[in-house]
């Protein structure tokens, strides 16, 4: 069964198409929240919540829209962290107290953090099927085969579809890049 046919057994309520559909994307949402949050625990409880929330609202996912079930889960997974955030703030009592080590590189760490989600927000502008296997080939460390299969297509197409998404991807971040420069 491919991914649309799915998602609609999934909206009649079919439980084994939910099953599948889990079983497909739970690797995904956990590498994502797990480089998100940095956390094993709060990642398996983030995303018990992120499929819970997509089974009660997976009728309001438009299979012929324009977003793929990938951006949309990933969607709901961001947005369930984001709701943990605001409900667990911890402000910190003594800001004079916390111990940060001599060799730790808070501008490295920031801005690798700003050109990761950079690269995530361009790659969900992406078509869906360039987006998606780009994600799954260097997110996941899926092979071509594997993808192919999810999607249910050749790997020479998979192939095409991350080289394309490759080099549209390169434009819009080199694009952004001129743009920061020009004072844009």
């Amino acid at each position: 069964m491919n991914e649309r046919e799915l998602i609609r057994a999934c909206q009649r309520g079919e439980k084994q198409a939910f099953d599948e559909l889990i079983r497909a994307f739970y690797p995904y949402v956990t590498k994502f929240l797990l480089k998100t949050c940095g956390n094993e625990t709060l990642t398996e409880d983030l995303c018990q919540e992120t499929f819970l929330k997509m089974i009660r609202n997976i009728e309001k996912y438009d299979v012929n829209g324009k977003a793929g079930f990938g951006t949309y889960i990933i969607t709901i997974a961001k947005n369930t962290y984001v709701d943990y955030l605001r409900k667990n703030r911890h402000p910190e009592d003594n800001i004079d107290e916390l111990v940060i080590p001599d060799d730790y590189n808070l501008e490295n760490d920031v801005l690798t953090q700003l050109k990761y989600h950079e690269a995530m927000a361009v790659i969900e502008k992406l078509p869906p099927e360039q987006g998606m296997a780009i994600t799954l080939k260097y997110l996941e460390s899926q092979t071509l085969e594997e993808i192919a299969e999810r999607f249910g297509v050749p790997s020479k197409t998979i192939k095409s579809r991350i080289h394309d998404g490759t080099v549209k991807l390169r434009k819009m971040l080199l694009g952004k890049a001129s743009e920061r420069m020009d004072g844009s």
